[in-house]
C-alpha cells in the first residue's frame, strides 16, 4: 500500500532570497483525484491529491525520511533547514510533487522564470500546494492534502 514515493519542497527566505529545500520520503501511499471546477470563464481543471506520509518517533518527536518533523514556524527559524522537514499550507505554503527529486538542493526561486513551483507547474504534472495537514499517532502517519 505505501509503495509511492514524493518529495516535498519547504520554503524558506535568507537574504531576501527564496529558497527550497527538497525532501525525498519513500514509502508514502498517494490517493490522487482529477476534477474540474467552475471558473470565471467556464470550467477549469483541477486535481487534488493526499499523501499518506508515514513517521517513526525518535526522542519524542516524529522522524520523516530520516528528518526529524518540526512545525512551520520552528523550522523557518532552525539554522540548518536541510536536516528537518515540515508541512505548511497558508501564504507561505510547502508544496510536493510525485516522485524523486534529483537536482539541485537547494532550489534557488530566483533561478526559474516566475518562481520555482510556477515553473515545475508548467514542467510537469503531479505538482501540489499543501493545503492541509493532519497528524495521526495512533498508526503513526501525517496526511498531507494538496491542491
Amino acid at each position: 500500500m505505501y509503495k509511492d514515493t514524493v518529495t516535498v519542497f519547504n520554503r524558506r527566505t535568507e537574504s531576501g532570497k527564496v529558497l527550497w529545500y527538497p525532501t525525498v520520503i519513500e514509502g508514502v501511499h498517494v490517493d490522487q483525484a482529477d476534477a474540474a471546477g467552475p471558473g470565471r470563464y467556464g470550467w477549469t481543471p483541477g486535481g487534488r491529491a493526499a499523501a499518506l506520509i508515514p513517521y517513526f518517533r525518535a526522542e519524542g518527536a516524529p522522524t520523516v525520511a530520516g528528518k526529524l518533523y518540526l512545525p512551520p514556524r520552528l523550522w523557518r527559524r532552525v539554522e540548518t533547514p536541510e536536516m528537518y522537514v515540515t508541512f505548511a499550507p497558508g501564504d507561505e505554503f510547502d508544496f510536493f510533487i510525485t516522485g524523486p527529486w534529483d537536482g539541485a538542493a537547494p532550489v534557488d526561486d530566483g533561478q526559474w522564470p516566475g518562481g520555482f513551483y510556477d515553473g515545475l507547474c508548467r514542467e510537469r504534472d503531479d505538482v501540489y500546494a499543501v493545503a492541509a495537514v493532519c497528524r495521526y499517532d495512533a498508526l503513526p502517519h501525517f496526511e498531507v492534502t494538496g491542491r
